[in-house]
């Protein structure tokens, strides 16, 4: 991969207020002081908020986008909130930015503010707000001040007003005459809307549940047709394997080898093209064993499905950030270790700079993660807190013949909520299945109990 001119855009710390179940301030920590996580994992119940926290990373970039991307047009935003006062009605296709009243919590008028503060000291941290105003709304963007923040400065005899910080907070400063030049806001126009170069975008947001994406600069959802992946994800896939630039003709080779890491897919060569379909054509992959079957992405197991799905997006999206919603959907749990292993190497290898996962799984845990549940007011909360996943007990689980299986809140494995609950695993856990002696019957274990078993306290056991 070529090396960037641009600062990486991985985010330390994001601050959300007045969003959709988030009041506010909340704060959502990406670091434990250090650098900012590679690869942060969101869990929570259905409903917790995570969706909404992914959400509203989107619609800073896209707000941040477009008022820069006018800033850069018109020469410099001046007075800012005449400038961008923009009506409920509003639409722009190309940012798919849209006003809508409903993004606030219900009741809440107040301004809406997303704040991200980079890894990069170089972008320092950016705030977006929202400002409701009778039939409009004002969209402002700001930036903090301070000596960290080098792309900012104070210009010689100009004072700076600050907006008002709460303790702890950065002094913030709005993009005006007497804040940063135009030659400065051009520069962050392009980290942002093009941090990996021309063509790139800033985030990507994968619904792996329907393998389809949202994008700055790209259409609506994929229309029906033989290929499971969007049409331009297809299209992104075809370019790739045609183009005579030597980074594209990588990226595919990349991309067949990667997947040829599956076992069912290992033997497979891989092709991208039109094929006719009534009404027109549909860009689709094909699947050849040499001289004996090939199929259509479509006639794949849902798995190899979501297998391709995910690196595809991954390797095409051409976006800094990446945003995964359960990427563990129809996948092996081995499989699903093997996507963990495979999204986390594109991130050490530089072809994105972070990627977010909304799982209901431990196999992607980091050493932390992010816990998303909701108060008895309807507000998002949300902590860092250890993994729970205990490498060490797993492997001597193991080496006494257990298997495990994840339960999740919702019952993704079918268990009976009168069986969940005998269990305690009404928030979900880890259910581990013993063959007992010397009967040989298999007995279900939740993990304090497992723990025990192990030599670490008593015995206790619950039949399967």
């Amino acid at each position: 991969m070529n090396a960037r001119a641009t600062p990486s855009l991985r985010i330390a710390r994001l601050v959300i207020e007045n969003f959709r179940t988030f009041r506010g301030p909340t704060e959502i920590a990406f670091t434990s002081g250090g650098a900012a996580d590679e690869m942060p994992v969101f869990h929570g119940a259905n409903g917790a908020g995570k969706s909404n926290a992914l959400a509203a990373i989107d619609l800073f970039f896209r707000v941040a986008s477009y008022w820069l991307s006018k800033a850069v047009s018109t020469g410099g935003i001046k007075p800012l909130d005449t400038a961008l006062k923009l009506r409920w009605d509003f639409r722009d296709s190309h940012f798919g930015l849209s006003m809508n009243h409903r993004s606030w919590p219900p009741g809440v008028r107040d301004p809406q503010r997303i704040e991200v503060h980079f890894d990069d000291a170089r972008l320092g941290a950016l705030r977006v707000t929202l400002t409701p105003s009778g039939n409009d709304v004002i969209l402002g963007l700001e930036m903090a001040t301070s000596s960290q923040a080098k792309s900012w400065r104070e210009p010689k005899g100009k004072t700076v007003s600050r907006l008002p910080s709460k303790p702890g907070a950065p002094p913030w400063e709005a993009p005006t005459e007497n804040g940063p030049q135009d030659d400065e806001i051009s520069a962050l126009k392009n980290a942002i809307e093009a941090p990996l170069g021309p063509g790139s975008k800033p985030f990507f947001l994968l619904d792996a549940r329907r393998r389809d994406f949202r994008g700055i600069g790209e259409g609506g959802p994929h229309e029906e047709g033989a290929s499971t992946l969007s049409s331009a994800t297809a299209e992104r896939l075809l370019a790739l394997a045609t183009s005579l630039d030597p980074e594209e003709t990588e990226r595919w080779r990349i991309f067949v080898d990667l997947i040829h890491r599956f076992k069912t897919l290992s033997d497979r060569e891989i092709s991208v093209l039109r094929a006719p379909m009534a009404g027109g054509e549909v860009t689709d992959l094909r699947f050849e064993v040499r001289g004996k079957q090939i199929l259509r992405l479509s006639e794949l197991s849902s798995g190899e499905q979501q297998v391709v799905a995910l690196v595809a997006a991954v390797l095409t999206s051409r976006a800094a950030l990446v945003a995964i919603e359960e990427p563990e959907m129809s996948l092996h749990p081995e499989n699903q270790e093997l996507v963990r292993d495979i999204l986390r190497e594109q991130v050490q290898r530089g072809v994105v700079d972070q990627i977010f996962l909304e799982s209901h799984v431990q196999v992607f845990d980091g050493p932390e993660v992010l816990r998303f549940s909701r108060s008895t007011e309807g507000e998002t909360l949300v902590t860092r807190q250890p993994s729970r996943s205990d490498r060490e007990l797993r492997a001597r689980a193991r080496e006494s013949g257990a298997d495990e299986q994840w339960v999740t809140p919702d019952g993704y494995t079918r268990l009976p909520s009168e069986m969940r609950n005998n269990l305690g695993l009404q928030n979900g856990g880890y259910l581990w299945f013993l063959r007992s002696r010397p009967e040989g019957r298999w007995e279900a274990w939740t993990e304090a109990e497992l723990d025990e078993q192990l030599g670490l306290g008593g015995t206790s056991s619950k039949d399967a």
